[in-house]
């Protein structure tokens, strides 16, 4: 799918993707606090002052200066986490991998009956796809945290982090049952959390089981107001399980559900985008603007609508709205870019070479953006006349099995061009049959038949 395609609001992907951890590690980079180091160990701040002086001397670079100090406080309140699990909390703030694993590797050997150390190397194994390990470290941290009784308040919490990574390990083994127990036994222990509820709903809906999964959703809903609305999720559900018929019921509850929330109505317009169904899919992104007329997303959406529905015009005009609003954002330049190259207007095919070629600039290899990037200038420098740059871009991008679904179409176009007729129909039949939207789908179409057409292939075919 070609970058900007992306049919499910990233927001609202989020609020249900999976959360192996339930006050895990710190995301990298992320601001570490005494909290974070210290997390339920205590319920009063008479130990931030000693924790925030060894941060200090962590992000000033003396890491024995910070682990004395760790140290020492671990000897004052035994109630705390071991030092080395809270080094590792500031190695990983720092995207410090390898340092952090020893950390926690020597902690393990060093508190041999504290759980946290291996709760962490298992939702760091998770996070690396070794699933295996992660479900042997859960294990071995579920034995020792029975045991645990130096801290009601870190039992606790190690209790909810067993649970719920326990039960990440069988969903992503796809064994629901196996989940559904331990994520009931974590609503059980935090019943006031929203995450638990999410990931309950979706077991549900793997088992079959719709209506509790609904139930679930809406109990989300009411613990945390930026959870999806719950017939967002169940669609979302249902689009994951390539039921049609009842992701667009769902979408339609949805709506009259929250009439009022732009969210949903992007949502709605990238669904009905992505069925072909441009006119439901344009109605829903100018409802989505009324509703909300600064929206960055509205206004991509709606550009991407009339782009698929090839009115370069109104492309335009909402594709450079967002530009103006967002800049930098890629998505957007992108898009614009390849409108911009329809125009007949030398100044806008200018300015299309201009936005191409500094993406190209912009983004280098090991970006996700990278082949975008590159496909969309060699369409320019296709549409400009310069066939030879193209070519060379293209079968490059071709060669490297990166092509994209409107990168099929271009590559196709040009084989065309040099007469590669058989080449280009084999690769257009391949890319419409898997691929029910794509930005440069109508014009797909277009040319396959005009190919058949050319070599007297009855058009059924």
């Amino acid at each position: 799918m070609v970058s900007g395609f992306t049919f499910l609001t990233r927001r609202l992907v989020a609020a249900v993707a999976f959360m192996v951890l339930a006050g895990g590690a710190v995301t990298a980079r992320a601001q570490v606090t005494a909290q974070a180091l210290i997390g339920s160990a205590v319920s009063d701040d008479s130990m931030n002052k000693e924790i925030n002086n060894a941060i200090a001397r962590f992000r000033d670079r003396d890491i024995d200066g910070c682990r004395a100090i760790l140290e020492r406080a671990k000897s004052n309140n035994p109630k705390i986490s071991p030092p080395g699990v809270m080094m590792a909390t500031l190695w990983l703030a720092v995207n410090q991998l390898p340092p952090a694993r020893e950390e926690l590797e020597n902690a393990a050997v060093k508190y041999p009956a504290d759980p946290e150390a291996y709760l962490k190397l298992a939702d760091l194994a998770f996070g690396e796809g070794r699933v295996t390990d992660s479900d042997v470290l859960f294990e071995k941290a579920t034995k020792l945290t029975a045991a645990y009784v130096e801290n009601p308040k870190r039992k606790r919490d190690f209790d909810i982090r067993c649970e719920a990574g326990t039960a990440a390990v069988a969903e992503r083994r796809r064994q629901w049952e196996l989940a559904q127990k331990h994520l009931a036994a974590w609503i059980e222990l935090d019943p006031d959390n929203a995450g638990s509820r999410l990931r309950m709903g979706n077991v549900l809906f793997q088992l079959g089981k719709e209506s509790e999964a609904l139930e679930q959703f809406r109990e989300a809903k009411k613990i945390d107001k930026n959870a999806p609305l719950p017939e967002v999720a169940m669609a979302q559900r249902s689009g994951e399980a390539k039921s049609r018929d009842a992701t667009k019921k769902w979408i339609q509850d949805a709506m009259k559900a929250a009439p009022t929330d732009p969210g949903v109505q992007l949502f709605a317009a990238r669904w009905y985008l992505q069925q072909n169904e441009l006119e439901a899919a344009k109605t829903a992104a100018e409802t989505a603007l009324k509703l909300d007329a600064k929206s960055l997303e509205g206004k991509f959406v709606r550009g991407l609508v009339a782009r698929v529905g090839r009115d370069y015009k109104t492309a335009e005009k909402f594709l450079n709205e967002a530009h103006f609003q967002s800049p930098g954002n890629f998505d957007v330049s992108n898009s614009l870019a390849l409108v911009l190259i329809e125009s007949e207007d030398e100044e806008a095919r200018r300015r299309a070479l201009e936005l191409a070629d500094t993406n190209v600039a912009k983004y280098r290899e090991n970006t996700p953006q990278q082949i975008p990037a590159v496909t969309s200038l060699a369409w320019v420098f296709y549409k400009l006349g310069r066939r030879e740059d193209a070519e060379r871009i293209l079968e490059q991008v071709r060669q490297s099995n990166a092509l994209s679904t409107d990168g099929a179409f271009y590559v196709a176009t040009i084989l065309a061009d040099r007469g590669e007729k058989d080449l280009a129909k084999k690769i257009l039949d391949e890319v419409l049959a898997n691929e029910p939207m794509f930005a440069t789908r109508p014009d797909a179409v277009d040319l396959l038949a005009k190919l058949k057409k050319a070599a007297g292939v009855p058009a059924s075919n």
